[in-house]
């Protein structure tokens, strides 16, 4: 299963990463520095534009491979989960139901971290007074008391939401396999009685 995740990684996020590193090297964003494209012209907003769409692409093929970790769960390899995923999702109806599950899956967590995040504020005061306190360092203190609501609303909504997220992937990927593996099944059955 961490093969899959890791495998998953290594395909769809070094192409952002990529294209955001080149494209800061030829536009920067320091405006008293020279730069190699002229600002203003179309080279440099199609580079400036380009981290944009890369992110896109890596979105899209990140919906392609989500359902890789159910695929793996069900005993194949990372790498045949994957081209299990990726056939499984390019369908017809495929990636409409991977968005359809993606996208409420999606705004949910958003909501959540945004809520447990507001909720967990109290700590702030308390985790920097209780850390400078111990370490006498007053900056640490601080950005550790500005973490903390965040670090508590990230780990909530992962505990909450993981289990549901999984499940539900892991229920589209038998649907979809089993959709796909019954049309087989009719004709090869009907060709057997024939």
């Amino acid at each position: 299963m961490f093969a899959v995740y890791a495998l998953r990684g290594l395909i769809v996020w070094p192409l952002p990463l990529l294209v955001g590193a080149v494209a800061n090297s030829l536009t920067g964003s320091h405006l008293d520095t020279p730069q190699p494209l002229e600002r203003g012209s179309w080279p440099y907003a199609l580079v400036a534009a380009s981290p944009a769409a890369a992110v896109f692409a890596a979105v899209l093929l990140r919906l392609a491979l989500t359902l890789a970790p159910a695929a793996a769960a069900r005993g194949l390899g990372p790498r045949a989960a994957l081209r299990r995923s990726w056939s499984l999702t390019w369908t017809r109806t495929g990636m409409t139901r991977v968005l359809a599950l993606a996208l409420p899956s999606a705004a949910l967590i958003a909501g959540l971290v945004r809520l447990v995040t507001q909720l967990a504020l109290p700590l702030r005061p308390l985790v920097r007074a209780s850390l400078e306190q111990a370490t006498g360092n007053f900056f640490a203190a601080y950005y550790a008391g500005i973490l903390a609501p965040v670090i508590v609303g990230i780990l909530v909504t992962a505990a909450v939401t993981l289990p549901l997220t999984c499940t539900a992937f892991a229920a589209l990927h038998d649907h979809l396999r089993s959709a796909r593996t019954s049309p087989q099944r009719a004709e090869s059955t009907t060709d057997f009685t024939a």
